[in-house]
């Protein structure tokens, strides 16, 4: 894969879009290119495509045993998901979480309560758990302004001693990332949007649902319609299709080797990052942290990274770099010669 925005910035940016490249380009061209040729019959089988995308993320995050449905992005498909689901189920939320998770809970009417998001967060779930009895949990796998990763292994062990709670997640700034079993994790809904480290563009996304997650969350007269709900309309199939062709590309590169490259150089950055100070205690104490890191820094220092050509984002009170396998040593190193 070639990207050419990495010719023209140190990107360190996937966190809020991942990059354009090449191949991906030429097969959009070649797709509208047919749609301009064929007017109303290039689309006459685009279920076809629809099909063939499920099926891939289905063998792509291990889920050949569940169900598989296409949303425009995860903030659709968490709306359409909430359709679903009764009102009289209250909800456990984490505070600061990514907005469109706490805003929409809140606009559906559902009863919910907070967690602090702390570095022991899996201990704030399981006290949350205890102290509120929700029946459902919602959060991302990732956080998303300074990358805290949710223990996994954790969720397998709070389904062992909640086994009527649901798992909603927030997959957007994980999958892509990490080699994910859907069928062992015990996870009973993901949804996740595929412009980021799945580098599908925008305008496409998924949701992965556990076949055996219990109906009397879903209202009666709803849950005959699911997949009406949660596949409203038409789907386009160059929004689709782009994401298909990036499945299959990662999986050609080989996610584990995408895996391994993220990870070395997590750990690489963080350990920096501590050495000159720019971390929270949060980050510092969590044992195992993302590709996602959010440094000390104000609105003038993220300027400068600006002018000098350093893609970032400001989240939070810090500023947010995020790191993929097409990021060098090299480019963290340039990046703290400005701290």
């Amino acid at each position: 894969m070639n990207f050419p925005a990495l010719k023209n910035f140190t990107y360190l940016d996937t966190a809020r879009s991942g990059l354009l490249y090449d191949e991906l380009l030429s097969w959009r061209k070649n797709h509208d290119l047919k749609f301009l040729q064929q007017g109303s019959q290039f689309s006459l089988n685009h279920e076809n495509l629809l099909d063939e995308l499920k099926v891939e993320l289905g063998r792509f995050f291990n889920a050949d045993n569940h169900s598989v449905y296409l949303t425009q992005n995860f903030s659709l498909g968490f709306k359409s998901l909430l359709n679903l689901i009764d009102l009289n189920h209250t909800f456990l939320l984490v505070k600061n979480d990514y907005p469109s998770i706490i805003n929409q809970v809140q606009m559906s009417g559902f009863k919910h309560f907070f967690i602090e998001n702390s570095f022991d967060l899996e201990k704030q779930i399981l006290n949350g758990i205890e102290k509120y009895k929700p029946n459902v949990l919602v959060l991302s796998i990732v956080q998303y302004i300074n990358g805290t990763l949710l223990d996994l292994e954790f969720i397998k062990k709070i389904k062992i001693l909640f086994p009527s709670l649901l798992i909603i997640t927030d997959g957007t700034q994980y999958c892509g990332t990490s080699e994910f079993n859907f069928n062992n994790s015990k996870i009973d809904v993901l949804i996740s949007s595929g412009y980021k480290w799945l580098l599908g563009g925008y305008g496409n996304g998924f949701v992965l649902t556990r076949n055996n997650t219990p109906k009397d969350f879903f209202t009666n007269h709803k849950s005959v319609f699911v997949n009406q709900i949660l596949e409203p309309g038409h789907y386009d199939t160059f929004n689709f299709g782009s994401l298909l062709f990036s499945l299959n590309k990662l999986s050609k590169y080989g996610l584990n080797n995408i895996e391994k490259s993220i990870k070395e150089l997590s750990v690489y950055a963080k350990q920096k990052f501590i050495d000159k100070g720019l971390l929270d205690n949060q980050t510092v104490k969590r044992v195992s942290h993302s590709n996602i890191f959010n440094l000390k820094g104000d609105e003038l220092l993220f300027k400068k990274l600006i002018e000098n050509k350093i893609l970032c984002s400001q989240r939070g009170d810090g500023i947010r770099v995020s790191l993929n396998f097409y990021n060098k040593k090299e480019e963290i190193d340039y990046l703290l010669s400005f701290f």
